[in-house]
């Protein structure tokens, strides 16, 4: 028999304290309605089956609710349902109290979708924050206008490049090419996601020679830079080798941030004693969302909790590159970093994966001003080399604000041209 207390409508004043998950889910059950109530349950406060110990009023205060079921397509008859079939799709949505968990990203996930995403064909969608909760968490620190602050740079999106090749060079060779890329205007110079505090380039040494050369870019460009080294480890190196890099004098840190743990990045933008931009990588994210009937999706993953979780700056995919993301995930997923979200300062998108210059009019087209483009290849492999590239990459963006497109003016530039005439100026989609 279904219970009625367990159901409830959006509109429900008790809402304003729980979090909203939204799941797709295929199944072979017969009654849809009891299935949404028995993962509601199963989250929450008990199992398969009453135990003794259950009251009306535990229940009422920390069950999950069951506030929407949509079957697809929308079955309403005798008639239609003989043409489904066995297997029912559907959308549900579930609350959960807040007080079960508090502001803290593991739980809040395990609550969400723990044992059920073990139930088959379950996607999680999206998660809705009431304020009540995202006040308990960390958001960025610097976010968009912070980082813009610190650079100096009013309107212009940013430039990052990722120090290529990614790994098996010394520190002194990194610097160099450090150097190169930041005196051609990169902003933001970060560790490749593969390359960690090693034997063969320590972090700390990487941080010395790095900034030393940061230092020397900025005073011939009179542009303000970021060095974000990579920090990703076991949770108490990973604090442990963050807070030495800043004292070191590193001004960012990176972290491949859902290997280490969403939770590992909240300890970062919760610490007092590392006051600097965190950058979070993107990768591993496919073993997350790439299934279309099970797992997280991306715009969840890249948008809200990164955000939630105190990333100022997060790479992403984009349908333009080398992975394979749709063009909707990928807008939804910068809505998920910059939208509105309560009282949460929006985060920098780091738009990557094999983007090269010509795809500046396309990315300024989808986003606006607000992002930050991410090359590697581009930079370091055009062909006057990585201060060319960083160039062109400027060069671009001065034409593309000015004119709203290249429209043939990248034959003014001699850095850009050459990018152009390599790569091209077409969005391959």
């Amino acid at each position: 028999m279904i219970d009625y207390d367990q159901f409830v409508l959006p509109e429900n004043p008790i809402l304003e304290d729980h979090l909203v998950a939204t799941y797709l889910l295929r199944t072979s059950a017969p009654d849809l309605l009891q299935l949404a109530a028995t993962m509601a349950t199963e989250q929450t406060v008990g199992t398969w089956i009453g135990v003794p110990g259950e009251t009306r009023e535990m229940l009422r205060k920390h069950r999950g609710k069951v506030l929407n079921v949509w079957e697809i397509p929308d079955i309403e008859n005798d008639v239609s349902r003989s043409e489904r079939g066995d297997r029912r799709e559907c959308v549900v949505q579930i609350a959960y109290p807040s007080c079960n968990f508090g502001g803290q990203i593991p739980m809040i996930l395990t609550t969400a979708f723990g044992n059920i995403s073990m139930i088959g064909d379950i996607k999680l969608l999206d998660l809705a924050f009431p304020r009540t909760l995202t006040a308990q968490l960390p958001g960025p620190r610097f976010g968009i206008p912070g980082v813009r602050d610190l650079l100096g740079v009013a309107e212009r999106p940013l430039l990052n490049t990722m120090i290529k090749p990614s790994t098996g060079i010394t520190p002194e060779q990194g610097a160099e090419l450090l150097y190169a890329a930041a005196v051609g205007g990169t902003d933001i110079v970060k560790d490749d996601e593969v390359l960690p505090d090693t034997d063969f380039s320590p972090a700390l040494r990487r941080v010395e020679l790095y900034m030393k050369n940061l230092r020397r870019a900025e005073a011939e460009t009179g542009e303000k830079k970021i060095y974000t080294v990579n920090v990703t480890d076991e949770p108490e190196r990973c604090l442990r080798r963050a807070e030495a890099a800043v004292e070191a004098g590193a001004n960012g840190v990176m972290i491949n941030f859902l290997t280490a743990g969403i939770a590992l990045l909240s300890s970062l933008a919760r610490n007092p004693k590392i006051r600097v931009p965190i950058l979070a990588h993107l990768d591993f994210g496919g073993a997350l969302y790439a299934s279309p009937r099970h797992g997280i999706s991306s715009p969840l993953l890249y948008g809200k909790l990164a955000r939630l979780a105190g990333v100022d700056l997060v790479t992403i995919p984009t349908p333009y590159g080398k992975f394979a993301l749709t063009r909707e995930k990928y807008l939804r997923s910068i809505l998920g970093l910059r939208g509105d979200l309560h009282d949460t300062r929006a985060a920098w998108p780091i738009v990557g994966g094999a983007i090269k210059q010509g795809h500046l009019p396309q990315l300024f087209s989808d986003l606006g001003r607000d992002f930050v483009v991410g090359a590697g290849g581009a930079i370091y492999a055009h062909p006057m080399g990585p201060t060319g590239g960083a160039k062109a990459f400027r060069q671009g963006i001065d034409v593309v604000m000015k004119r709203g497109t290249f429209d043939g003016a990248e034959k003014e530039y001699p850095e850009l041209a050459a990018a152009v005439e390599r790569w091209g100026s077409s969005v391959e989609r």
